[in-house]
């Protein structure tokens, strides 16, 4: 869980060093899309996962959108360190059944381990995103140089 619980807290620590407006605005470098709409989405397949776990089953799909977040930097933060909170409280054995209209609707068997790796995955995807937003306001500085890069390219690059 450490991995996950990082990524979180540098994710908090950038909403700490944002503005209001830094956090909202619509960069034209992402097609007029925000740091905070990135960082909404990134939260709810976390969210997603958790409410699988607890009921055994769950779909990306119809997570909840709470808009709130793109919207309000203080709620955010409150959101983001309960979620990193819930996490520390992760059990990451055990299994689920993901459904995926990818799969024709049909329920998947997976894990909870496998499908926290995919939350991970998916969660440094949309950090190199946020990184650009950064750059395109001058405040790359705001987030240190992993920030959004995979771990398989950071054991890579310290390989070779």
């Amino acid at each position: 869980m450490h991995l996950h619980l990082h990524l979180w807290q540098d994710l908090i620590v950038l909403c700490q060093s944002l503005n209001q407006n830094q956090y909202t605005h619509k960069s034209e470098w992402l097609n007029g899309v925000s740091i905070a709409e990135h960082l909404r989405h990134t939260y709810e397949f976390y969210t997603c996962l958790l409410k699988g776990i607890s009921l055994g089953a769950l779909n990306y799909e119809n997570r909840e959108r709470d808009r709130r977040i793109e919207t309000d930097l203080e709620y955010a933060l409150q959101k983001l360190k309960q979620l990193k909170n819930q996490l520390e409280e992760i059990n990451p054995s055990g299994e689920l059944l993901l459904h995926s209209e990818e799969a024709q609707g049909q329920l998947v068997a997976t894990s909870i381990e496998r499908e926290l790796i995919y939350c991970l995955d998916h969660a440094i995807h949309h950090q190199a995103l946020i990184k650009i937003g950064l750059k395109e306001l001058n405040l790359s500085q705001l987030v240190h140089n992993d920030f959004g890069v995979a771990y398989s390219t950071l054991r890579y690059r310290a390989s070779v």
